[in-house]
């Protein structure tokens, strides 16, 4: 069984780890459509149905939206969209999944806005679980990209728990 961990939002990521235990990471497809950075819901798709038309057995653990204190209507309005583009794609490709909070599955590291930052614990849990992992977003880039570390973590959160056993 193949595990996919989706970070959804326009600095989030995608990662599989595959039964051999290799992983593979990127960031979300984006694109600017002339008055904003979007979602590539085409290269989603294709992406989808190529694993889809591989016949790989997978099952995904898509990260849970909700509203941030201070954050705008239309900055919520678009957190939304891409997480309903994310689920319909994995509704539409029979891929099995679940949604589950950040919250239940940073529990699984230890990480807990109570100890502080989220985001540089999930860094230095996946540091220390995959050592050999490239968190980066592209080749250029300088530091560990967030949305990727999420994605590995929720991929790895849905191993340890179904660990083959996916039923659903």
């Amino acid at each position: 069984m193949n595990y996919i961990g989706i970070d959804p939002g326009l600095q989030g990521g995608i990662a599989t780890i595959r039964e051999s235990g290799y992983i593979d990471a990127i960031i979300l497809p984006t694109f600017f459509n002339g008055k904003k950075t979007v979602l590539n819901n085409s290269t989603l798709a294709s992406m989808f149905s190529l694993l889809n038309a591989m016949d790989i057995k997978c099952y995904a653990i898509l990260e849970q939206q909700q509203p941030m204190p201070k954050q705008g209507v239309t900055s919520m309005f678009s957190i939304g969209y891409g997480f309903g583009v994310l689920k319909q794609c994995l509704v539409d490709f029979s891929i099995p999944h679940e949604v589950v909070r950040a919250q239940v599955w940073q529990k699984e590291f230890g990480i807990s806005g109570r100890k502080g930052n989220t985001k540089a614990q999930a860094l230095q849990v996946c540091r220390g679980l995959f050592p050999d992992t490239n968190l980066l977003a592209t080749e250029r880039s300088k530091k560990p990209h967030e949305g990727i570390v999420d994605a590995v973590l929720i991929a790895e959160y849905g191993r340890r728990r179904y660990g083959g056993n996916t039923k659903k």
